[in-house]
């Protein structure tokens, strides 16, 4: 099975778990948290499990959730990052083809998990709109405020990373929204980055 998704952050959540082959699932480990457990105890197996925020519809910030990533699948996903960020490239800024299927883990040993394949897609949702992609999604993501109006980053995601004069900025804002001619110029200048929109610029992260 094959579907089409794109990563909200390049970090996953990282659980301990433990197998329990009566029940067929995986349960939390309690170590790190109390400091004891009893499947620890019991001498269950420990795997490691991996959850990644994804976006799975073209303009839907909405992040879902792909969970139970084997450690083999995990490790193939982040050597394709890490490969992209060598070059430079976002890999959040992708739609990936995401199959369930046999992979090779470290050992050489088929095992089933994850493979992704970048794909010819358009992104589902534009930078400005997604969180920080190296916050790691298990710590709460930083509260942002926009400095800029929503309704108008929305109106203006088309033109981001464009080149634009400061006087053109200002005329297309007041032509696309009400705002007054003080509150234009400001947004004009706030989302200006040496000549070149940057509607990152329209959020700010609080401490």
């Amino acid at each position: 099975m094959t579907a089409l998704a794109q990563f909200a952050f390049v970090n996953p959540l990282h659980r301990v778990k433990h197998y329990v082959q009566s029940k067929n699932k995986r349960v939390d480990c309690w170590a790190e948290r109390t400091g004891k457990c009893v499947y620890c105890d019991n001498g269950i197996m420990k795997v490691n499990d991996y959850t990644y925020g994804i976006f799975i519809e073209r303009g839907d910030s909405t992040i879902k959730y792909m969970s139970s990533v084997n450690l083999s699948s995990h490790t193939l996903i982040q050597n394709i990052f890490s490969d992209l960020l060598d070059d430079n490239i976002n890999p959040c800024d992708l739609v990936f083809e995401i199959s369930k299927t046999k992979i090779t883990n470290l050992s050489g040993n088929k095992v089933s998990g994850y493979s992704i394949k970048k794909s010819s897609e358009d992104m589902f949702v534009k930078e400005v709109f997604r969180p920080s992609p190296l916050n790691a999604f298990q710590n709460i993501v930083r509260d942002f405020r926009w400095v800029v109006p929503e309704e108008l980053v929305i109106k203006l995601v088309d033109l981001d990373g464009h080149p634009i004069s400061l006087i053109d900025l200002f005329l297309k804002i007041k032509e696309i929204s009400n705002v007054d001619d003080k509150e234009a110029k400001k947004f004009a200048i706030r989302l200006l980055e040496n000549g070149v929109i940057d509607l990152k610029k329209a959020k700010e992260f609080r401490n």
